[in-house]
């Protein structure tokens, strides 16, 4: 169901609701074609008034003990038929039943073991009418009575874990929700709506304090949808992300987006970056009139067609609040000449920005010149982080020999400043590894080969192998550090110590296949800077292969 659809029949559900509410007990008209004579006395017990549940966690279980004249009615009694009847309180509907032609607006179910149902609450959040009607089959005449069900929020705060599903790779969107400060549980396949897509590549969530509020994005090698942000419902007709977010059609799927939260209004992002499956890179300016995404930016000279090819990364400050003596400049790596570029951010609303990328010019002779920002080698990974106010690392590897190295490029300034150049990284199987995170306080990379994971130093180049406990056939698919997007972190809700050093824990995503297509797990590892090494703490299973992860904050 679609919020679009609860509006548009919002007035035959309100018509229903008022018929519904004339009384509580007894005889009442609850639009059932009934004898309303009278009835015995019927007691019913065990219903609370108010029943509460968290969507798609738990069930509406109902266990009533219902007495007849004071004796208690038998289960299965034929001389009378128990049935519930579940709508929404106050506007709303289920969807719309096209050979019928109506709103749907009640549920109905009938209980088959006794007089309880146990169904499980996949509903969106909101209050609820639970209708409880038992007709006496031998004379027509019915006894009802209502009561609340409050279904509660369970995507409301969380990780986001987008999952390849099976052996087609069937994009499925799972949380690890956090529903309270006692309580977190892991859910599935909470995207209603989505069409079926193949090979997720990322989930992207950002909170935006004005409209159009929070955006929650999943993107496959086959396309790109929005989410409503509080049902996690998607019309594939309506919330597909070019149509919504492009001022022209690209022609092609986009497959990762990334933000970069600048100096801008508190609720701004400033710079929202897509790149697509052919290599080209998007840029939107936001607070600009009639912002969206227009055309690449890979290209030397704004408005001309592209020229070269782009890595699915970049490269930013993430000081939070961000550094207003800072540029808001961002990093990018041409494939196709083999070297950095950059793209010139303009002051806050000032209209400077130019939809192109720019040669770097190599450092002057009173510069740190570390290396060229002309390689020759391929982009293998690229991570903004919070060290030294603002370092991007990267890990290239020279095409004719193999060999990877590490870069460090300091983006906390007016112009890029080369920090750090491991030219031949000598570490177990780095030539080897699909996976890497670099940490924000400590000189630490971590990488994954297989279903081994390692940190190494960048300071003194020991690396150490981590004791995950995983199986060796258990592969590790994704490794990452998640530091918020909020543009600035006093807007959070939640900004308790334990919550604000989550952000430096280690996320290691992993699969075992031995356990069919719900083998996935999302470990937490807590990183030890002295000792260079990690240590496994809470882990969540049951989800498919993942391919990212995120967590949904909220702010004020």
């Amino acid at each position: 169901m679609n919020i679009r659809t609860i509006r548009n029949n919002a007035f035959a559900a309100t018509l229903l609701f008022g018929v519904a509410t004339i009384a509580t007990t007894s005889c009442v008209d609850d639009n059932g074609n009934y004898d309303y004579s009278e009835l015995a006395d019927i007691q019913v017990e065990g219903i609370p008034e108010l029943t509460e549940v968290l969507a798609h966690i738990d069930n509406i279980k109902i266990t009533p003990t219902i007495t007849v004249n004071g004796k208690p009615l038998a289960a299965n009694d034929p001389n009378y038929t128990v049935l519930y009847r579940f709508g929404h309180k106050g506007m709303g509907n289920f969807g719309y039943d096209y050979e019928a032609g109506k709103s749907i607006v009640w549920k109905e179910w009938k209980p088959t073991d006794g007089y309880g149902i146990d169904v499980p609450a996949d509903f969106n959040t909101g209050m609820y009418i639970l209708w409880l009607t038992i007709t006496d089959n031998t004379t027509g005449a019915v006894f009802s009575k209502r009561y609340d069900v409050s279904v509660g929020s369970t995507t409301y705060e969380g990780w986001l874990v987008l999952c390849d599903e099976g052996d087609d790779n069937c994009v499925r969107l799972d949380m690890i929700s956090k529903i309270n400060s006692q309580r977190t549980e892991a859910i599935h396949d909470i995207a209603a709506g989505l069409p079926e897509l193949h090979n997720a590549t990322c989930v992207i969530a950002f909170p935006q304090g004005s409209i159009p509020g929070d955006q929650i994005h999943v993107l496959s090698s086959e396309g790109a949808y929005i989410l409503d942000s509080e049902t996690m419902e998607c019309d594939p007709k309506e919330d597909e992300l070019v149509a919504n977010r492009f001022a022209f059609n690209p022609n092609e799927i986009i497959i990762k987006e990334d933000l970069f939260a600048a100096a801008s209004y508190s609720w701004l992002q400033k710079y929202k970056i897509c790149f697509s499956e052919n290599g080209n890179a998007y840029v939107w300016v936001d607070g600009s009139g009639g912002a969206a995404y227009s055309t690449p930016v890979n290209t030397l000279e704004e408005g001309r067609d592209v020229e070269f090819k782009v890595a699915p990364y970049v490269g930013f400050n993430w000081t939070r609040p961000w550094a207003g003596n800072a540029a808001a400049n961002m990093l990018f790596y041409d494939t196709t000449n083999r070297r950095f570029l950059l793209f010139l951010g303009g002051s806050n609303f000032s209209g400077s920005e130019r939809m192109q990328l720019n040669v770097i010019a190599e450092p002057s002779a009173d510069e740190t010149c570390l290396f060229s920002y002309s390689t020759g080698k391929d982009l293998v990974y690229m991570q903004s982080t919070r060290r030294s106010n603002g370092l991007v690392y990267a890990v290239l590897q020279d095409p004719a020999t193999g060999q990877r190295s590490i870069y460090g490029i300091n983006m906390g300034g007016t112009k890029p400043i080369q920090e750090l150049f491991l030219p031949n990284v000598s570490a177990p199987d780095f030539d080897k590894a699909t996976q890497f995170a670099f940490d924000n306080r400590f000189p630490l990379l971590f990488y994954a080969v297989g279903s081994k994971l390692y940190c190494h130093n960048l300071g003194t180049q020991q690396t150490n192998e981590i004791a995950t406990g995983f199986p060796q056939g258990e592969e590790i698919t994704k490794i990452k550090f998640n530091l918020y997007r909020a543009v600035d972190y006093s807007e959070l809700t939640n900004q308790s110590e334990e919550f604000m050093n989550q952000q430096f824990r280690l996320v290691v995503c992993s699969f075992d296949n031995t356990k069919g297509d719900n083998g996935g797990r999302v470990t937490f590892f807590d990183v030890d800077g002295m000792n260079n090494t990690a240590k496994a703490a809470e882990h969540y299973d049951g989800f498919a292969k993942i391919r990212d992860i995120t967590y949904r904050e909220r702010c004020e």
